[in-house]
């Protein structure tokens, strides 16, 4: 019950700020940023500024809270405290587990502000002001944070279904070979909700629940796309890697005949390995670490679509997550332009069919490309969080991974978007029901 008491503590903490400032009781004062709860009044387009939204939240600590917590109960705030919320762009909006738009909350729903760091005030004894990072339904909250409350009506869709490539469990690193219609895939099982409970997925060949206190296994798999939708992913077997904890690989070669792979373990840093093969229709051969291995840790290596000797990886060499790229008739790996490189956490390259770089910083998926680098997006008000992006070979579709909300660990997925000519992407279908036109 300790979540649920600080939780309970941090509603009754933004309630009783407001009286705090007896001298100017309309004065603005900085406030310390915590999440806000409470049920949604009003939201809508700001007047002042048509690319942003308003909303407004009465705050409160939720109904289930006060019932799970009796020694704390639901403060009376009628009349009290009111949170005016900044939606923009950026701002992440979650209902039902899945990413939504402002307009799909309903006035009166539960829900949780989580604030952009600095941004929150108070402005007289009334009113909260904040930026909102995250704005979701509190059901959805409670389910990934606190799923012991057990709400009632909460989704009991679980998806196990070998057969399929998106199941509950966490299905990420998505690697399309020529058009798309060939998949290597990453995936491993959930954690359990409760202590104690079963772990969550798909148990594909090499995905076994892991004894108490550790994680699952994370294996690659292969599935192609016929008349008849896709095959049953069938594990991705590199000899020399069946003790690791995780194996992924992250680039192969058109011809299937070559790919990268990255192992890790509980000790020890990321290496990249090559494995090989004569035709598809053979075994992976022994992995045999790459040249960039030597330099310190590698991850997620991919080979550039033009100079595929040239290799552009993730590494945290220089104390933190940075590309590089190894061109072996130059020498050692160097670090890619600072423009790509910040202080933050890049990772996840991959390279389009012209040498376009889509690369990860920190949740926010970025291309690189004639230059220039933007942010990808999928179509509305508001961001939905992608990750991993790998386009198709002939640049029409972009395949990525994109989470869920659900109990403790978050519920990857592998989605699918068409290109548009000046790289925008169209509305995204889940892969399982992803046809190229």
């Amino acid at each position: 019950m300790r979540t649920i008491a600080c939780i309970t503590f941090v509603a009754l903490a933004l309630v009783a700020s407001a009286g705090c400032d007896l001298m100017d009781p309309m004065r603005q004062t900085p406030h310390a940023d915590a999440e806000v709860f409470g049920n949604l009044l009003e939201a809508g387009p700001d007047r002042a500024r048509s690319e942003r939204w308003i909303a407004k939240i009465h705050v409160g600590v939720p109904r289930a809270l006060g019932r799970a917590d009796d020694a704390r109960p639901t403060p009376d705030v009628a009349g009290g405290i009111t949170a005016v919320v900044l939606v923009t762009s950026d701002t992440v909006v979650v209902v039902n587990d899945r990413f939504a738009s402002l307009e799909e909350l309903s006035p009166g729903t539960e829900v949780v502000a989580i604030p952009v760091p600095g941004t929150t005030t108070m402005f007289g004894e009334k009113e909260i002001y904040l930026e909102a990072a995250q704005l979701m339904d509190f059901a959805t909250y409670a389910r990934w944070r606190l799923p012991k409350l057990n709400l009632p009506g909460e989704p009991s869709e679980v998806l196990e279904d070998e057969n399929r490539i998106n199941s509950s469990g966490v299905e990420t690193g998505p690697v399309p070979v020529g058009d798309g219609r060939v998949l290597y895939f990453t995936a491993r099982l959930r954690s359990p909700g409760v202590p104690g409970g079963e772990w969550v997925g798909a148990r594909r060949t090499g995905l076994v629940s892991p004894v108490e206190g550790e994680r699952s296994y994370e294996r690659s798999f292969r599935s192609e796309l016929g008349e008849d939708g896709w095959s049953t992913p069938q594990s991705v077997a590199i000899p020399g890697t069946e003790a690791a904890e995780h194996v992924k690989l992250t680039w192969v070669s058109a011809d299937e005949r070559r790919c990268y792979v990255t192992v890790s373990g509980a000790e020890g840093s990321p290496w990249v390995g090559i494995s090989e093969r004569p035709s598809p229709a053979d075994p992976w051969g022994e992995i045999s670490p790459m040249e960039i291995t030597g330099e310190g840790d590698a991850f997620d290596a991919v080979a550039m679509a033009t100079s595929p000797e040239k290799t552009v990886f993730a590494t945290t060499r220089n104390g933190s997550g940075d590309l590089f790229l190894h061109d072996p008739s130059i020498g050692p790996a160097q670090q890619l332009q600072a423009e790509i490189n910040t202080g933050g956490l890049e990772w996840g390259p991959r390279i389009g069919p012209a040498d376009e770089l889509y690369f990860v910083r920190g949740d926010r998926q970025l291309r690189l490309h004639a230059g220039r680098i933007t942010e990808i997006r999928l179509p509305g008000p508001q961001r939905t969080v992608i990750i991993e992006a790998a386009p198709t070979a002939d640049g029409q579709s972009l395949f990525f991974a994109v989470p869920r909300y659900r109990p403790v660990d978050l519920d990857f997925d592998i989605q699918v978007a068409p290109i548009a000519a000046d790289g925008s992407l169209g509305p995204a279908v889940p892969v399982d029901e992803w046809r190229p036109e």
